[in-house]
C-alpha cells in the first residue's frame, strides 16, 4: 500500500486556513464585546474589532497563497 502525501498536505493546508480564519475573528469579536462592556458602548467596539478581525483573517490568507504560490501563477 503506497501512502499518498500530497492528499495530507492538502489536508493540512485546509485545517491551517480554517485556523487562520477563525482565531483572528473570534478573538476580535471577544476584545470588541469586552471593551463594549468595560467601556459602556452599545456595539461600536464589537463591530470595529470585527471588521479588523475580518481584515486580518482575509490578510493572513493572501500571504499565506502568496507563500504557496510565490511565482504568481
Amino acid at each position: 500500500m503506497k501512502f499518498d502525501y500530497k492528499s495530507l498536505k492538502n489536508l493540512a493546508l485546509l485545517s491551517q486556513v480554517g485556523v487562520m480564519m477563525a482565531v483572528p475573528i473570534i478573538g476580535c469579536v471577544i476584545l470588541g464585546s469586552y471593551l463594549d462592556s468595560k467601556f459602556g458602548t452599545q456595539i461600536l467596539f464589537l463591530i470595529i474589532f470585527t471588521l479588523l478581525g475580518v481584515g486580518a483573517a482575509f490578510r493572513n490568507l493572501y500571504i499565506l497563497a502568496l507563500k504557496k504560490n510565490p511565482d504568481g501563477k
